[in-house]
């Protein structure tokens, strides 16, 4: 910015100007700049077509579309049915709404990383929280690990999606902590907060010395550490008998027969329909989702005629086994027993869901099983809806198949009581209800102890308590728990 080098870049590039007054430049920097603020506002979008930007953009997400979506049908689709309904004016407004691939990308972006700004925000402020951790494969090969916490804020216990970051290498305990203490670090989080751990039964997330939990609790050695309670039902309900193990292999394996290819579907479809069956498909069974043995089970027995037809040129010998009374009984309780583990699995699922609910559940159920093996033992099959129809409709005897159930019955107890040994609530009851007799703070400190004593003579929070959720209600009551474990 030489005042020589200015003047003569004046007089050679633009020798028109060399004898203008100052004046006349100062002109051209106003309208210079008056030119640059018409280009802003010009291409600047107004603050409703943003937010219907980031609200379109929203939705895309939720319902897992192409982003592409957007520009390619849902803003064309806007706009002609403005036109028609409100005229050519108003659909004019949704021109400007900003909708490309990259535009809704970025919104996405952003609006993740103001979700996640929110959270860290609370989980900081917050005294406690607890994490959930499951470590899986998806369908690119590559292994991720999920995050989820529970914290509470605002007098609730809330649940919230954490994080989701791919393991690089081997997924062992030390690659995965060392994952999770990078984010913990980053996010300003401190291992001294986290109260609780849950994870699944994997070698790498339990493992003594060298799994994620012993890690976690060498920086913060108060930690409670617990297996997933729906990842114990799942293996508790894995193994059976051979008996019963070859029913429900034989059901896969006439499954597989007939999806594994598309011109066997289509022929039993249309076997299915032409039999007036209720379905004209099968399902696949999965080792991952564990509701799915029960569904397949269920279509396999409403179709085991169409099956029993289907299977008699490709597969005459599963074909026999859709026809054996026997086979078929067995398959009968498998589907009804298996229905009961699925509703078992729903029940202990979904939000503000606590150990103290699931362990009821589980306890009611471990009772029922033995209920159910010596009414078996006694003939008595009602209990088991789909077996005790078949039976009545073919006039056939329990005998044949009650020293099998009883035997799965009571295998099935057995497993249960074995993975869900560890889980006694009874110490805890006083969380469920403060304000009763025989509540005691035996396993508080007495700083604890002494605020449940006052709470537990506070009449009109009793009053409360008894009108408000359990959810709700006991967010004080936790509160004390985690402190004092």
């Amino acid at each position: 910015m030489k005042p020589a080098k200015l003047m003569r870049h004046l007089t050679t590039k633009h020798p028109e100007f060399k004898d203008r007054t100052k004046d006349f430049f100062w002109r051209k920097g106003e309208d210079y700049m008056r030119q640059k603020t018409r280009m802003v506002s010009l291409a600047t979008t107004s603050e409703k077509a943003q937010k219907a930007s980031y609200l379109v953009a929203q939705r895309i997400t939720k319902s897992k579309k192409p982003h592409t979506i957007g520009q390619d049908l849902i803003l064309p689709a806007a706009i002609e049915m403005c036109e028609v309904m409100l005229g050519r004016e108003a659909a004019n407004k949704l021109k400007p709404v900003p909708l490309s691939n990259d535009t809704v990308r970025r919104r996405i972006e952003e609006m993740s990383a103001d979700i996640q700004s929110q959270l860290l925000d609370r989980l900081r402020s917050c005294e406690q929280f607890s994490i959930q951790l499951d470590e899986s494969t998806d369908i690119s090969s590559a292994a991720q690990l999920i995050v989820l916490v529970r914290y509470p804020w605002e007098g609730n216990i809330l649940e919230d999606f954490l994080f989701c970051k791919e393991v690089p290498g081997r997924t062992t305990g030390e690659e995965i902590f060392k994952l999770l203490d990078a984010f913990m670090t980053e996010a300003g989080l401190y291992w001294e907060k986290c109260v609780a751990v849950c994870t699944d039964g994997a070698a790498a997330m339990t493992g003594r010395k060298s799994g994620v939990t012993a890690r976690i609790k060498s920086a913060n050695p108060r930690i409670i550490t617990t297996h997933c309670m729906l990842h114990r039902q799942a293996l508790a309900s894995k193994d059976m008998g051979p008996d019963l193990n070859s029913v429900l292999n034989a059901a896969v394996t006439a499954v597989n027969f007939v999806k594994s290819r598309a011109l066997q579907s289509r022929l039993f479809g249309q076997l299915c329909r032409d039999m007036d069956a209720g379905h004209d498909a099968l399902l696949y069974h999965s080792e991952v989702r564990w509701l799915s043995r029960g569904k397949v089970l269920q279509r396999v027995f409403e179709l085991r005629k169409e099956m029993a037809e289907f299977m008699k040129e490709g597969k005459p010998e599963i074909a026999h086994f859709f026809t054996d009374p026997e086979s078929v009984a067995k398959l009968a309780y498998l589907t009804d027993i298996f229905n009961t583990l699925n509703s078992l699995n729903l029940s202990t699922q979904g939000g503000h869901t606590s150990i103290l609910e699931v362990s009821d559940k589980i306890a009611a159920f471990m009772k029922k099983t033995d209920l159910w093996r010596r009414r078996i033992l006694d003939g008595i099959t009602d209990m088991f809806s789909q077996l005790t129809e078949f039976l009545n409709t073919n006039n056939l005897s329990v005998a044949t198949v009650k020293d099998v159930i009883a035997s799965h019955l009571a295998s099935l107890n057995e497993h249960f009581s074995s993975y869900f040994s560890d889980v006694n609530t009874e110490a805890w009851d006083w969380v469920r209800d403060p304000f009763a007799s025989a509540a005691t703070g035996n396993h508080l400190t007495g700083k604890a102890e002494e605020q449940l004593l006052e709470l537990s003579s506070d009449r009109t929070q009793r009053v409360r308590f008894q009108q408000v959720s359990h959810a709700s209600s006991s967010f004080s009551l936790s509160e004390l728990l985690v402190t004092d474990r």
